[in-house]
């Protein structure tokens, strides 16, 4: 693979070449049940907004839960087989929700039973994410992780920015019927599965074990006790919860009320993705010169920037739609890697997994309570009908979100003590 001369040496070579192919064959599998995919099958089993919100956003608040696998991970020197067992169930769980309309034609049932699968499955993934993010940097030395973490970072973006577009024309293709979304989450299965044999071959590192671990309070809230960390996790819950209010709600927006094809939504994606891949490196080289404390600064800007151009998305304005993912590619093209390397530069060596652990449970809480708030907020709103407010009651909570995270964001940019 190109750009990975340098890591395909020494004991852990291969493992870091095949955790390369495990991001590109996983994250395409993610991809293809989630976001605009899960939405539009919502939308095709006739459930609501709210519940499309909230399940939008169950990748990340199923790991609230996922907070007590320290209790599991910290007494066992390998995790591996355990780690597999829950990515086959995860994805096999979430997949199956296509094979609902074949066993009954009851809108209940299959709301309620994909809702519930859906969740479980987000929560065993999550249990999953916690350790497999500790497995990754544990097999790359600290002087090359955040090298490696780029590159890695680059290659799954290729694999879903790829799989999505094609994805969308198959469902175009079908008519926006169940069949395409069938043919969907099938083949998100069969990348689950084949990720699952790549994982397989991955060596693991053995962990340190602690017999003697417990729900002991000391243990459970030592990153509270991290100042740095303390003040990370605040300004990741909040930052989220102002985001989150109005973007969990982005795919059902687009294709329940603007009516827009999944081709041409994918396609706008597209830009979101080759964005995101070509500033990689770019903030990869910003981040070795100015540090990932001014990534994260200066890459936030441009995602708050896309949550304003939503408020004035209509069908009208679609050609928004164009300029929404050139903020959001660029942006989090730096933050999201940003953060992922900064919160594993600030935590210590020991006990990885609470750390990581509470990192989930913040950010899950944030994005879970963040789409009920935003539908009450909806609720509150005034109908407002002209040609700037088509669809006010998002539109209107798109510029309460920008406000929110923005001050969020100016707030952290301007106050004294780092992040």
């Amino acid at each position: 693979m190109p750009g990975f001369v340098g890591f395909c040496e020494g004991e852990y070579g291969k493992s870091q070449l095949l955790f390369i192919l495990d991001g590109i064959l996983i994250n395409a599998s993610i991809i293809l049940t989630t976001g605009v995919f899960l939405s539009g099958y919502i939308v095709l089993i006739d459930a609501s907004d709210l519940l499309a919100g909230i399940l939008n956003n169950a990748n990340v608040w199923g790991s609230i839960i996922a907070l007590s696998s320290f209790l599991i991970y910290e007494r066992m020197e390998k995790r591996k087989n355990l780690l597999l067992a829950f990515s086959l169930v995860s994805r096999l769980m979430v997949c199956s929700i296509i094979l609902l309309p074949l066993i009954s034609n009851n809108r209940s049932f299959i709301i309620v039973s994909a809702t519930i699968m859906i969740v479980l499955g987000n929560i065993l993934w999550s249990f999953y994410g916690i350790g497999a993010n500790v497995w990754v940097t544990s097999i790359v030395s600290q002087d090359k992780r955040n090298e490696f973490i780029f590159l890695r970072t680059l290659w799954l973006r290729i694999s879903f920015t790829s799989v999505s577009i094609i994805a969308g024309f198959v469902l175009d293709w079908f008519h926006k019927g169940y069949t395409g979304f069938l043919v969907i989450y099938i083949s998100a299965l069969v990348f689950a599965i084949t990720d699952a044999a790549v994982l397989w071959n991955i060596k693991e590192p053995p962990n340190p074990v602690s017999k003697s671990v417990a729900l002991d309070a000391h243990l459970f809230f030592e990153p509270f006790k991290n100042r740095k960390y303390k003040s990370f996790l605040s300004f990741i819950f909040l930052f989220y919860l102002g985001l989150t209010l109005s973007n969990s709600f982005t795919p059902i927006y687009l294709i329940r009320y603007l009516k827009l094809d999944y081709g041409f939504i994918t396609s706008v994606n597209v830009i979101m993705y080759l964005l995101m891949i070509l500033s990689t490196r770019v903030w990869s080289r910003i981040e070795s010169r100015k540090g990932l404390q001014f990534v994260i600064k200066v890459s936030v800007l441009f995602v708050v920037s896309e949550v304003l151009v939503y408020s004035f998305l209509t069908n009208d304005t679609y050609f928004l739609l164009f300029l929404a993912p050139v903020l959001s590619g660029i942006g989090y093209g730096g933050f999201n890697i940003a953060v992922f390397t900064y919160r594993y530069e600030i935590m210590p060596e020991g006990n990885k997994t609470i750390y990581e652990g509470w990192f989930g449970a913040v950010y899950g809480l944030s994005v879970f309570i963040a789409p009920v708030v935003g539908n009450f907020i909806m609720k509150m709103l005034p109908e407002i009908s002209n040609p700037i407010y088509q669809h006010s009651s998002f539109q209107l909570l798109y510029l309460i979100s920008f406000i929110l995270s923005g001050t969020i964001v100016l707030s952290m940019l301007y106050r004294n003590e780092k992040l």
